[in-house]
């Protein structure tokens, strides 16, 4: 089969198309024939060995966290799903043994794989996934948008909906809309009848995250002491949530924009990791400080059942052929884009 894989750490040129063997299936497993896969940062911070990404390769690995397509062969034991199947996957493989996934909070187990990163992902042809990570979707999805769901949008309701308790009316800081985690934060909080307060780089970004439901727009370049134009939006008050996956450049106007009793919460941090924390104001503006990683299989079961309403959609800001991976690499790197890159083999 084609594929784009990686034998070694560094630019993106060191992304190889070429040939490599088709992945056999086996007992509880799908072999399924990829039609698109969608980038991630994480798919970045691979190929680069950054953000605690670096390692050795003893074979050729295959990146690609989000992946959407057909069911090509079933393996042993699998009766959930038929050959020809349009569907999206889980990226998080879990051991469904140990405490955390026996309680139902399996994003936290002991053993979790990300595919494309602890296991061979989407950037093939053909990709092998565990049963209970394939969930069948309607025929009529576009299999680009489709890929551009799972990781963003299961990350985005994790952290909204299960760790922030977000509830209709509460006022929402949205960090880097152009992003695809925060375009899809967008949308759970439209659904939800939440206030959106959206910044980004630029005007284009910030039309994309207004047309998406955002009610006010920050350009966070031309005004990095941004936490005053959000007390201004809501009155003085600050905002219920700040979503963030930026990090430390962004840190101290997050912290400032909380009302008391506010939360924040991140899944990631694009800018750095060390900040520093005001425990006086923890206390006494009685902040919540959370962090929050992917999301339960339970979870993924609402996304799916978002999709089938047609109530959630995935923002694909380009497309390109598997072998111009490296090219998407790069337009990702230059963070001038909005929404979700997309490979199709």
């Amino acid at each position: 089969m084609k594929a784009v894989y990686l034998t070694e750490q560094g630019a993106p040129d060191v992304l190889k198309y070429g040939d490599l063997p088709e992945p056999e299936v086996g007992p509880g497993q799908v072999l399924l024939r990829v039609r698109a896969a969608a980038l991630n940062r994480l798919d970045v911070f691979l190929r680069a060995g950054a953000r605690g990404q670096r390692r050795e390769f003893p074979k050729p690995h295959i990146p690609g966290c989000d992946i959407a397509g057909e069911v090509a062969a079933l393996g042993a034991g699998v009766a959930s799903l038929q050959v020809g199947q349009h569907v999206v996957c889980n990226p998080g493989v879990t051991c469904g043994r140990c405490e955390y996934c026996t309680s139902g909070n399996d994003n936290m187990c002991e053993q979790y794989r990300m595919t494309g990163v602890a296991r061979d992902g989407g950037y093939a042809e053909y990709v092998m996934m565990p049963e209970e990570n394939v969930h069948p979707i309607p025929d009529d999805w576009d299999f680009g948008e489709a890929a551009a769901i799972p990781l963003t949008m299961l990350t985005a309701y994790h952290m909204l909906i299960t760790r922030s308790a977000l509830k209709p009316g509460d006022s929402v800081l949205i960090m880097a809309a152009g992003s695809g985690v925060s375009a899809a934060a967008l949308q759970i909080c439209k659904l939800m009848g939440a206030r959106v307060i959206a910044t980004a780089s630029g005007e284009e970004k910030l039309r994309r995250a207004r047309d998406l439901g955002a009610d006010v727009t920050i350009n966070y370049r031309e005004n990095p002491e941004f936490a005053a134009a959000v007390l201004e939006a809501t009155g003085g008050k600050g905002v219920d949530i700040v979503f963030d996956h930026v990090g430390a450049t962004v840190w101290d106007q997050n912290y400032r924009a909380m009302k008391r009793g506010g939360k924040f919460i991140t899944c990631g941090v694009t800018a750095g990791y060390d900040v520093r924390l005001h425990l006086g104001q923890l206390f006494s503006r009685q902040l919540t400080l959370m962090g929050s990683f992917m999301g339960t299989k339970a979870e993924m079961r609402q996304v799916v059942k978002l999709m089938e309403r047609r109530a959630i959609h995935g923002v694909v800001a380009q497309t390109f052929p598997l072998r111009d991976a490296s090219k998407a690499h790069e337009l990702m790197e230059s963070r001038e884009f909005f929404g979700k890159i997309v490979l199709q083999p």
